[in-house]
């Protein structure tokens, strides 16, 4: 396997430009602070350019996940139809885990306090409150970010990077307004 030597690549970089998809997704965070009022995403997304701009794609797909989660988790609690509807489906979906079918949310902590992320995905599937391409879109960037997070021998590469980071921004933190 060969390796082109940072020095090397930075100037074909400014010979030859970057790729159009790094444009396209560095232009997508760069234009996304001016969208974002909540203070804890604001870190999130920083956190996130500054490790796409470095070429750190495992750093930057944790830091893209944590930053739509956040956002699915706040989207949840503005709207008490909503949180009445996700509550609703907690009995529901723990029927038979009784100290789980016992749970209600009232706050951001309690999501993390009680639940996995992947039990908050099915609940809002279970409670109507996202469409089944988002709920699929959901449970495969997870899938992702558990691959980014966790040590292993996989290699992440910047499409990998542009595919989380394209699909998370447009589909939960731009679209769930």
């Amino acid at each position: 396997m060969f390796k082109l030597a940072r020095a090397v690549r930075i100037e074909l970089d400014k010979k030859y430009g970057l790729h159009p998809s790094i444009q396209a997704v560095s232009k997508l965070l760069a234009d996304l602070p001016d969208q974002v009022p909540d203070l804890a995403e604001k870190v999130f997304l920083s956190e996130a350019i500054d490790c796409y701009r470095v070429r750190a794609y495992r750093a930057c797909i944790v830091m893209t996940w944590n930053l739509a989660f956040d956002h699915l988790l706040n989207w949840i609690l503005k709207d008490p139809n909503r949180l009445a509807g996700f509550n609703a489906a907690i009995p529901v979906k723990f029927q038979k885990t009784p100290k789980k079918a016992s749970i209600v949310i009232k706050s951001y902590d309690d999501f993390a306090d009680d639940l996995k992320e992947f039990e908050i995905i099915e609940l809002c599937k279970n409670a109507n409150l996202l469409n089944d391409n988002l709920i699929r879109t959901l449970k495969e960037k997870l899938g992702k970010r558990n691959t980014a997070a966790h040590p292993s021998t996989m290699v992440i590469v910047q499409p990998q990077a542009d595919d989380v980071v394209s699909d998370l921004v447009n589909n939960v933190v731009l679209a769930l307004t």
